[in-house]
């Protein structure tokens, strides 16, 4: 083997190792369920806007009493208290696998400081069937000022 040959693997080495090194550090697309609100600051009364995207190979489904909480970091992540469901908690809403879903609520009067929203889901139900949550998602945290 000559040094020609030799400085030629070297450099094959050298770059190789910099492909796996980087492929560690640089984000993926990986399986899941991605909860993303469209701001970072709000303040009671905004409108926020959620994009759900499911990743997994099941369609989500979320509840017709509540499809969402709204969770305050004091330390640990508190949701506030809702009041009890007056009617039969079924299937409301479902996202497709490898489908996008996006909805808009308000701003509740809460507490200032970190916040995030909290979804039970049901992977893999049917619409009007009772909820049963076997899962939770989470968005970004955002806060309210």
């Amino acid at each position: 083997m000559n040094k020609k040959d030799f400085l030629i693997i070297i450099a094959g080495l050298i770059i190789l190792v910099i492909i796996v090194t980087l492929s560690f550090l640089i984000p993926r697309n990986v399986e899941g369920v991605k909860v993303n609100t469209d701001g970072s600051d709000y303040s009671v009364g905004d409108k926020l806007r959620i994009k759900i995207e499911n990743n997994l190979e099941e369609k989500i489904c979320f509840s017709s009493c509540y499809p969402y909480y709204f969770e305050k970091n004091e330390g640990a992540w508190n949701n506030y208290r809702y009041k009890e469901c007056p009617e039969e908690d079924i299937i409301y809403d479902c996202v497709d696998s490898n489908k996008v879903k996006a909805f808009e609520l308000e701003i509740p009067t809460v507490k200032t400081g970190i916040h995030r929203i909290a979804l039970p889901a049901c992977i893999g139900c049917s619409a009007d069937d009772l909820f049963n949550e076997n899962n939770r998602f989470y968005s970004n945290d955002f806060n309210v000022k």
